[in-house]
């Protein structure tokens, strides 16, 4: 599926993603030099290897919810489909970054470690 898409297809199936790495462009985001996303080519090399090793050691996790009418608070982009993890001791952020449906990201995710 493509990557950009990936937070519509989270919503649609009652599922939320947990502990994307900070050091990640999310799917969707556009990196300062991109007018249009790229899906998962927008991501460095580096940027991969930090997801692809997330994705490894378990600690990205994927939870679906079977309330009936959780994706449809999902799909409004009223619950977030992506949280980051927490930021590191030393980042200047307090929270770590969450991504709607509608790809708006804030920073209301985790707490600062």
């Amino acid at each position: 599926f493509p990557w950009k898409t990936l937070p519509t297809f989270l919503g649609k199936n009652g599922s939320v993603l947990y502990n994307y790495p900070e050091d990640a462009l999310m799917p969707g985001e556009l990196r300062n030099t991109n007018h249009k996303s790229k899906g998962i080519n927008d991501l460095t090399l580096r940027e991969r290897g930090v997801l692809s090793d997330a994705l490894k050691d378990g600690s990205l996790t994927l939870k679906r919810f079977h309330a009936k009418d959780y994706p449809r608070r999902l799909l409004a982009s009223r619950d977030p489909v992506i949280y980051g993890e927490a930021p590191g001791p030393h980042s200047p952020h307090a929270f770590g970054r969450r991504l709607f449906v509608n790809g708006r990201i804030d920073r209301k995710g985790p707490r600062r470690l």
